[in-house]
């Protein structure tokens, strides 16, 4: 519920739209840092204790958002936040898979939490009239998943010997971690900028919060009805609709046109999320919590990657173009170009990886 406010946060305490991708970037550092170490301690500690530890440190750092009184501050302390963050995703996919629990439909309940998390911000911030309230709503929720999972059982299962994450795992899964990191660096050099892109064609806070929604309700219903069998079909599914989300975004006049983009956002991450956390975990039985860890670990360079790219080019584009909104346009044309590519590398990278499969069979 923060992350959508964060670029209007900055703004406010007087960042740059280049200094708004900066923040950006140093959060998904943190995060993928945190991601990549955390991937693999699920493989060798109990889930339950990395989802105590992760619960409890982001209500902390989450909180100390509110005390931030420049973007350096704010940096400092979204650093902080997003490696508390990145000790929960592979803890949380590796204790439902090991519960035998439907990952698809766990991972649907994600983003009816960020639904929930969309709507809640806005009141917050409509009724509070400050945007740190937003903060304190969000340790609040943290602090209650901690009390949540004192009910939860421990789960048995043979955890492996410590060491650092294989280079096995990330070349046997390239294709799926390079072209996640292209589709997510397009995605989010918007993100970083779309908050101001909806201002500039007058939404508020509230209007801002209920949009972000659509998003998050749609990826739970969608999520709710995928079907698992072909993993490899809903990566390949979610790429097309990525490219055409991104174009329907560049050609925004209105903020209630986007309710459309949204819906196509959430058809692209939900298919391209489910499948490639589903060919993960079939492909790398025993390095589950690695293989899940390295993936976050991509989202989050690409959130570094993207911060840095929308809010530098936005700034460019500026300085060039008439208007805002034209170069907020920019941005998004870039990354609909960014996933279109990523989309034929993953086709390429896959097509060779099943002739080579085939050849050696055959041998």
């Amino acid at each position: 519920m923060c992350l959508v406010y964060i670029p209007l946060v900055a703004e406010d305490l007087g960042a740059t739209h280049t200094e708004i991708g900066i923040i950006g970037a140093v959060y998904g550092i943190a995060l993928f840092t945190s991601s990549y170490i955390f991937g693999r301690a699920t493989d060798i500690y109990p889930p339950k204790l990395l989802l105590y530890a992760g619960c409890m440190t982001c209500a902390l750092f989450f909180f100390l958002q509110t005390l931030a009184t420049t973007p350096g501050s704010l940096g400092l302390i979204r650093a902080l936040a997003g490696f508390s963050t990145g000790i929960l995703p592979a803890a949380l996919i590796s204790y439902v898979h090991t519960m035998g629990r439907n990952v698809g439909k766990f991972v649907s309940f994600g983003a009816l939490g960020w639904a929930l998390g969309a709507v809640v911000a806005g009141v917050v911030a409509r009724l509070s009239g400050d945007l740190n309230g937003i903060f304190i709503v969000s340790s609040i929720f943290f602090i209650a998943s901690a009390v949540l999972l004192i009910g939860l059982p421990q789960v048995s299962e043979r955890y492996q010997d410590g060491d650092l994450p294989s280079m096995i795992t990330i070349k046997k899964n390239f294709a799926i971690y390079a072209t996640f990191f292209a589709r997510h660096t397009a995605a989010c050099s918007i993100w970083i900028i779309f908050p101001l892109y909806l201002k500039a064609l007058d939404a508020g806070a509230l209007e801002i919060g209920v949009l972000y929604a659509v998003n998050p309700i749609s990826q739970f219903v969608i999520m709710q009805q995928i079907k698992t069998h072909n993993s490899e079909r809903l990566i390949e599914i979610g790429h097309v609709a990525s490219v055409a989300a991104f174009v329907s975004i560049s050609l925004l006049t209105s903020y209630s046109q986007a309710v459309l983009s949204m819906f196509l956002i959430a058809v692209s991450w939900s298919f391209l999320y489910v499948g490639s956390i589903l060919t993960l975990l079939k492909e790398n039985p025993s390095s589950r919590g690695t293989a899940i860890g390295i993936l976050s670990s991509a989202i989050s360079i690409a959130a570094v990657g993207g911060s840095f790219l929308g809010g530098g080019l936005s700034d460019l584009a500026q300085s060039l173009l008439s208007s805002d909104l034209m170069a907020y346009r920019v941005v998004c044309g870039l990354a609909a170009i960014i996933s279109a590519a990523g989309f034929i590398s993953y086709r390429v990278s896959r097509s060779r990886m099943r002739s080579k499969r085939s050849y050696l069979q055959s041998r």
